[in-house]
């Protein structure tokens, strides 16, 4: 699952958890969450690397 996958599945789980009052549901909600804003950032830095490359003129892979 995506980054923005588990912070939405993250966050059904955080509301679940509150309504039923299960503070272990509550806190894999936000575990999920972080994962998946985690992974978003770690995706967008691999984009920015790509990008920088392409712009020096070079491919990724290549040197």
């Amino acid at each position: 699952m995506g980054g923005t996958g588990d912070k939405i599945k993250g966050k059904a789980n955080e509301i679940t958890g509150k309504v039923t009052g299960d503070r272990s549901q509550q806190m894999k909600g936000k575990a999920q969450q972080t994962k998946g804003k985690a992974t978003e950032g770690v995706q967008d830095a691999g984009e920015r690397l790509r990008d920088a490359d392409e712009r020096a003129g070079r491919l990724p892979g290549e040197e």
